[in-house]
């Protein structure tokens, strides 16, 4: 098999996969409209087509359908993210040679390839597996919330405001499952049955963020080749969520209030207003009030947007739910390599709960995932083989341990050394900020220009409450 034809509605998609496959050895051609796929497979043949399932201008099983009109011994890979079981189960038996979830796993394509060269279709089941006697768990590790009071109290509020349609702004530091509890949100609201379109304002640069969320019409700048459909515009009658929303530009959230109030958008270099029914769900790390009252956020922008805000507790404010993650971590390491269970050994294990998890839930998963990898025979996972910067905060908990340990035992102590009264003035600043920022420890850490981790250590040195 050497000539693919591959239709993705991203066009960057399209630039990906025709570098990655033009390096094994395939020639291909791409397209992000199913109707102008339709025009080229009229005129040339092709061994294979990749085909995104949702397409700007048809769905799969219509573009499928109207392939094997013309063609009934095409051979077709679908491929798609959040795609319904039941239209993926008709594919297939209408003749589809598999179907590959996105995010794309390069081995798993070129399988795919491979089999449908030689003409092997997907199997589906017929007969349903024999029951597991393992514990059920979430679908996703993003799933976990934990067991604390404040994990429960979270989701107490995810139940309340699930069900409306109210905006959402989801407040908390980075990894603690903010994208997590948006999905929760939308799976408790009228719309589940609705799209999920997930975007990262982070990552959407200044001059193709109003393209990505709102599309644009083809010509309207260089580069333009085809019409595009935005990410509201997919999102059409369920939930998008946008992560990091402070990091949109000022002309953006301009056409993002806009949106909010009409319920219309307008793509660029378009004319048209057209409808949209979308709920917002938004996530930030910063404190988007205050942000407001600076030049950098529209404050009726925010005010538009937060008709319910969740605070999400990081993950050393409820440290009672480290053991339930570690657990569920090396659970699911355990399933995906395909390998016995492994298990830390009990000075590892005293470390993890002790340590403050800046990346938070996200960070200790991979931390988890790797040390798996360096288990010994018997499934134990030692202290070497945890990252060094967690060793290293071993050996400042055990310094800062021995420095209290000097300052009791010194005869000088609360004499009114210099030494002793640094530390005062120290305490005494540190409780101002907190006192401040109301016990905010991040931004106590930003405002005394010190790192969040120092702040930790100061914070047990001086034997404040953390």
């Amino acid at each position: 098999m050497k000539h693919i034809l591959v239709v993705d509605n991203q066009i960057a998609n399209c630039e990906l996969l025709s570098k990655f496959l033009t390096k094994k050895n395939f020639t291909v051609a791409t397209t992000t409209k199913g109707n102008h796929a339709l025009q080229m497979l009229r005129q040339n043949k092709y061994d294979l087509i990749l085909a995104e399932y949702s397409l700007p201008d048809t769905q799969g099983n219509d573009f499928f359908d109207e392939v094997h009109k013309m063609d009934p011994t095409a051979n077709m890979i679908l491929m798609g993210k959040e795609v319904n079981l039941k239209n993926v189960v008709t594919l297939i038996q209408k003749g589809a040679r598999n179907f590959i979830s996105k995010p794309l796993n390069p081995d798993e394509l070129l399988d795919a390839l491979q089999k449908a060269g030689n003409g092997t279709n997907y199997k589906i089941p017929t007969k349903p597996s024999p029951p597991q006697k393992t514990k059920p768990t979430p679908a996703s590790s993003d799933r976990v919330t934990g067991n604390s009071k404040k994990a429960r109290a979270i989701i107490e509020q995810v139940e309340r405001v699930g069900p409306t349609n109210f905006s959402v702004i989801i407040q908390g530091e980075t990894g603690t499952g903010k994208e997590s509890l948006a999905h929760l949100i939308h799976q408790k609201s009228m719309r589940k049955d609705g799209p999920f379109v997930a975007v990262d304002c982070g990552c959407l640069s200044r001059e193709l963020a109003g393209s990505e969320l709102f599309g644009h019409e083809k010509g309207s700048f260089t580069g333009a080749a085809f019409q595009k459909v935005g990410f509201f515009e997919q999102a059409d009658g369920g939930t998008i969520f946008l992560d990091e929303i402070a990091n949109l530009p000022m002309d953006i959230q301009t056409a993002l209030l806009r949106a909010l109030q009409e319920k219309v958008i307008r793509k660029i270099g378009g004319t048209k207003e057209i409808p949209v029914d979308v709920r917002i769900i938004a996530a930030t790390n910063e404190n988007l009030s205050e942000k407001s009252e600076t030049a950098n956020f529209r404050e009726d922008l925010y005010f538009r947007l937060c008709e319910y805000t969740l605070d999400v507790p990081s993950l050393r404010e409820r440290p009672e739910d480290i053991p339930l993650f570690l657990d569920f971590f090396l659970e699911e390491t355990s399933r995906e390599l395909q390998r016995p269970k492994a298990r830390f050994c009990k000075e590892a294990t005293a470390l993890l709960e002790e340590y403050d998890w800046p990346g938070n839930i996200r960070e200790l998963r991979n931390v988890i995932r790797r040390a798996t990898l360096f288990a010994d025979s018997e499934n134990l996972i030692s202290l070497d083989s945890l990252p060094s910067r967690i060793s290293n905060y071993r050996d400042s908990l055990y310094d800062t341990d021995e420095s209290r340990a000097d300052e009791e035992s010194s005869p000088v102590r609360n004499k009114g050394d210099l030494k002793s009264t640094a530390l005062k003035a120290e305490s005494r600043r540190i409780m101002e900020v907190l006192e401040k920022v109301r016990y905010n420890k991040t931004r106590a850490a930003e405002v005394l220009n010190i790192h969040r981790k120092t702040l930790y250590v100061k914070l047990k040195l001086l034997n404040i409450p953390c």
